[in-house]
């Protein structure tokens, strides 16, 4: 699946992740982004392996596109692209950035959407202080981490860069649901109906995904 973006102008939104797989809780964070940053697209970018988790994702890279490109199948808006599948190697954000900014051209103001789970990670992350600049971060309240974990932030970027991220956080009315609980469900025998689109939990029974061997 090639990388096809809708404009190379006005505001567009990366939203990066494991996916593993995609969930409403993914769709539902993503909607609250375009709809409070105005934003013309937001493009979803599956992760090889993330730098700061262990475990490697249950599911290929394959299966993880498939599944995305299901769940936004629907919503002209939402486009994906493997930029990160084809890199060897653990996906750093700002390369991402990077790439895609440079596909998108410098008119295109780039927002990354995160959520508040993966603050205390950002200053880990590699060269935060340009991705800050190069993008906005949006951060995305999850349940159980509350958005004043951005507090901690003013000892690791500029003060304004702090404040541009505050002014950007969403809270989106995204249930408790995860991928871990996700897959937890289907290796149990359990339903998974509601937690992710209907394509989706066809498409991981059809293809025997996440289950216990």
């Amino acid at each position: 699946m090639g990388t096809e973006f809708r404009s190379q102008l006005g505001r567009v939104g990366i939203f990066g992740g494991t996916f593993d797989p995609i969930h409403n809780g993914h769709l539902e964070v993503a909607s609250a982004a375009l709809r409070t940053h105005c934003l013309g697209e937001i493009i979803f970018v599956p992760a090889r392996r993330q730098p700061h988790k262990d475990a490697r994702p249950k599911a290929s890279a394959e299966h993880r596109l498939a599944m995305i490109g299901l769940a936004i199948g629907g919503t002209p808006a939402f486009s994906v692209s493997d930029c990160e599948l084809k890199r060897p190697g653990k996906s750093f954000t700002i390369d991402t950035v990077r790439e895609l900014g440079q596909q998108l051209g410098q008119a295109t103001e780039i927002f990354f959407i995160v959520g508040s789970d993966s603050v205390s990670d950002l200053p880990a992350w590699r060269d935060v202080r340009e991705l800050s600049n190069l993008c906005t971060l949006v951060v995305a309240a999850r349940p159980g981490w509350p958005l004043d974990s951005l507090d901690a932030l003013p000892h690791h970027l500029p003060a304004e860069r702090v404040a541009a991220v505050k002014r950007a956080a969403i809270r989106s009315t995204s249930s408790a649901v995860s991928a871990t609980e996700v897959r937890r469900r289907v290796g149990s025998g359990r339903s998974i109906a509601g937690l992710v689109p209907d394509a989706v939990a066809n498409y991981i029974a059809r293809n025997k995904l996440y289950r216990v061997t």
